[in-house]
């Protein structure tokens, strides 16, 4: 009896140690970030889904407020990847807002007569934010899937267009050992887009 006795004890002791030490075994989210850029705690007011975890934007100019990257765990362990980006996506179509009243303010450089076309474009402006606010997929490709060093993501890219400017926004949700990770993006040009999914591509779990 003793002897069966401390043989249970030995496999609740191993159990639980094992247990404990899974759960310790936390990993941190890291990217590589050019000396450029900037990363930052991404602290959210609420979110009852999600959990800020890294901003990265540009070293402080004039535009580094429309350039970003942000990172995301979600508190979920279940969905349906197409269904959850779509549903994201018209929570951070909202952005777009910023950078119409860039456009339209009193110090936008639109205001000079060198860039009369794109100030005449501005029915055009409206016709894109009311499009954007009833239906933001019109505006994005297809969903389509790419890999990094964690394996693969599931991406949305949309560009909505504003008379001579363009807001990019882009989408990634990826599953890493049981846990989803997501990432939005964005910019005023196609350019510095793609160095910030270079940013992107580069994420990576450590211990």
């Amino acid at each position: 009896m003793k002897l069966y006795n401390s043989i249970v004890y030995l496999k609740f002791f191993i159990l639980f140690f094992s247990s404990t030490i899974c759960y310790s075994n936390e990993y941190l989210e890291n990217f590589i970030i050019p000396s450029d850029f900037q990363e930052k705690a991404l602290v959210l007011d609420y979110n009852d889904s999600l959990t800020g975890i890294i901003t990265i934007s540009p070293k402080e100019n004039i535009f580094s407020n429309y350039t970003w990257l942000n990172l995301y765990k979600l508190k979920v362990r279940e969905l349906e990847y197409k269904s959850w980006l779509h549903d994201r996506l018209k929570k951070e179509v909202h952005n777009i807002i910023k950078v119409e009243r860039l456009i339209r303010g009193p110090d936008s450089p639109i205001k000079d007569t060198l860039f009369d076309s794109a100030r005449f474009s501005v029915p055009a402006i409206d016709d894109t934010i009311k499009k954007a606010t009833l239906n933001p997929e019109w505006f994005c490709d297809s969903i389509n899937s790419g890999f990094n060093k964690e394996g693969k993501y599931y991406q949305l890219y949309c560009a909505y267009p504003l008379g001579g400017f363009k807001f990019y926004l882009v989408l990634r949700l990826q599953n890493i050992n049981n846990v989803y990770y997501y990432i939005s993006a964005s910019s005023l040009n196609n350019i510095r887009l793609r160095k910030v999914l270079e940013i992107a591509d580069s994420f990576y779990l450590f211990k």
